[in-house]
């Protein structure tokens, strides 16, 4: 069962109403995040998990109602329920929270138990919607209990539907995911295919239009026509789909978003209006009068105008974004995916596809990417995996962000009081043991700790081994094997972060002597650390200060 505590975000810029929401929650098993205003509200959601917000509706900088809407309107955060705390009573302001999409009012002064009873009522719905996919999952045999518990405890720490993480731990793929989707909402789901489609019909609506919406009009009787749809649970999706045609009934049916693109994209070739897909195809025809060294030439010469395009659509992927490259017997086409949204971006020919992966061979590094940018000398960093199919191969490439502290402050404007007690920490210790659930915080903040320090040399840089690279760190050594530091083990390191399971780490790596050294181990609390700590005692023998970070603090284990 999830025992993760349900975290409310609770926002008001009145400290005292901050602290006696945290008195009402926290004893009843809820944790507690706080804010003082809108804009600091919305970082909190950008960067922690967060179950449900409570937010009062008159606020300086943003007001409840505008954070409402600016929630609402994430689709990484549309799902999240929203309780606002008022003292107005008149129906308008209602009416503008309901219109904002908040799920429930509380009026001040606010009474301990009715907003405990609406926020565990809030929860509990979720919860069993969730719950009710699951089963219908497990009914049809597509999943297990023990699978579904993984996807809601990942759906619980993302803030994302129990479909989607069960679609992104591998355990369900998307066709099962839309079919069971459709069911549940009593849709009907479309395996859609170029053949069953109407030309004309769909030439009747802007292709921009339908693109955006993600939809594609099937086929249009005298009183109604029908639609096919990738996201039946976005009500302005849903509106502005009914309102194509305003005068006749519209019947929606649910499709996956890769195939109403793959469609589209197809007509879209023979709309003059729009840009048709940038398309190579190479001539299996030697010119008359071409010598075989020149033909071959001209065919190295086309090989590295592909392979530069290629390189240089990858230097323009934003962060956030995935690209796709799927390779066929007929067919080699890189697409762009952001979020469900899948973008056809470009066609290679077929027999291109081994030398881009004998490109993407030259920099493996244990699935990683690096590109020099020659013109500004900017190195980028992505991760990328094979995928091999029944009809073919596919290459996931996504970009690995790139440490920006003007970013990570923002973000965190808490972040200075925690970068200084690490510094003080490390000054007095040298050798930390640090447990917590957030990897990738407390990895920045030791980078932002390096940066403080000024601990960047040319030879030997400072090194950051890892279970898993989520941030690239310029001027760092990124490993992911403990086994390469044995190479340093007479040299002086200027820094060392080491990313491991505790129970699992090897002795010998608290035996070596090196000048900074942050341990980190993923405990979800500092209970279990002190538990596991209690078990073995290598660690402090050899000198190290055990420490547990949460909501900014480090605390002495």
């Amino acid at each position: 069962m999830i025992d993760t505590k349900p975290r409310i975000l609770c926002v008001d810029d009145e400290p005292n109403v901050l602290k006696f929401l945290e008195a009402v929650f926290v004893p009843n098993g809820y944790e507690v995040v706080k804010a003082e205003d809108g804009e600091e509200a919305l970082e909190k959601i950008r960067s922690e998990r967060i179950d449900l917000v409570l937010s009062d509706a008159s606020m300086p900088k943003m007001d409840g109602f505008e954070l409402c809407r600016r929630i609402k309107e994430d689709e990484r955060s549309k799902d999240i329920p929203i309780v606002m705390i008022t003292g107005l009573t008149a129906k308008a302001d209602r009416v503008k929270g309901i219109e904002a999409g908040a799920e429930d009012f509380i009026s001040k002064p606010i009474d301990a138990a009715e907003v405990i009873a609406r926020v565990k009522m809030l929860l509990k719905a979720r919860e069993e919607h969730e719950r009710k996919i699951g089963q219908l999952l497990i009914d049809m045999g597509f999943i297990t209990e023990e699978q579904l518990q993984e996807g809601l405890i990942l759906a619980k720490e993302e803030n994302m539907k129990v479909g989607e993480a069960l679609y992104s731990l591998g355990i369900l793929d998307k066709d099962r995911l839309y079919w069971v989707l459709s069911k549940q909402l009593k849709m009907n789901y479309v395996e859609l295919s170029p053949e069953m489609m109407d030309q004309e019909l769909i030439r009747q609506f802007p292709m921009d239009v339908l693109e955006e919406l993600l939809c594609l009009p099937l086929y249009e009787t005298g009183e109604e026509i029908h639609f096919a749809i990738a996201d039946p649970t976005d009500q302005r999706i849903m509106k502005e789909v009914k309102s194509l045609r305003p005068k006749k009934a519209v019947q929606l049916h649910l499709a996956l978003p890769e195939k109403i693109l793959e469609i589209l994209k197809l007509f879209q070739r023979e709309v003059p209006s729009q840009q048709p897909l940038q398309k190579f195809v190479p001539s299996d025809k030697k010119p008359i009068h071409a010598s075989p060294e020149s033909t071959s030439s001209m065919e190295i010469s086309k090989t590295e105008h592909f392979l530069n395009d290629f390189m240089s659509i990858l230097l323009s992927i934003p962060e956030g974004e995935t690209f796709w490259l799927y390779r066929t017997p007929h067919q080699c086409r890189l697409f762009s995916q952001k979020g469900m949204k899948v973008m056809p971006l470009q066609e290679y020919p077929e027999e291109i596809y081994p030398s881009i992966k004998e490109r993407l061979g030259q920099y493996k590094r244990d699935h990683r990417l690096f590109i020099h940018e020659e013109s500004t000398k900017r190195q980028l960093a992505f991760k990328w995996v094979q995928v091999d199919c029944l009809d073919g191969e596919m290459i996931r490439i996504e970009q690995i962000p790139v440490f920006s502290w003007e970013a990570f402050s923002k973000s965190h404007p808490q972040i200075p009081s925690p970068i200084k007690d690490l510094q003080q920490l490390l000054h007095e210790h040298r050798r930390l043991l640090i447990g917590s659930k957030d990897r990738l915080f407390v990895k920045q903040c030791c980078y932002a700790l390096l940066i403080a320090e000024n601990l960047f040399v040319e030879f030997p840089p400072p090194i950051f081994v890892e279970e898993e690279m989520d941030i690239y760190f310029p001027r760092t050594a990124q490993l992911t094997k403990h086994n390469f530091l044995k190479i340093f083990r007479t040299t002086s390191i200027p820094f060392l972060f080491c990313d491991i399971e505790y129970e699992k780490a090897p002795g010998d790596l608290f035996l070596d002597n090196y000048q900074h050294t942050i341990f980190y181990h993923p405990f979800s609390t500092i209970e279990m650390m002190k538990k596991a700590l209690s078990v073995r005692q290598d660690w402090h023998q050899t000198g190290f200060k055990a420490i547990f970070f949460s909501q900014y603090q480090w605390k002495s284990v």
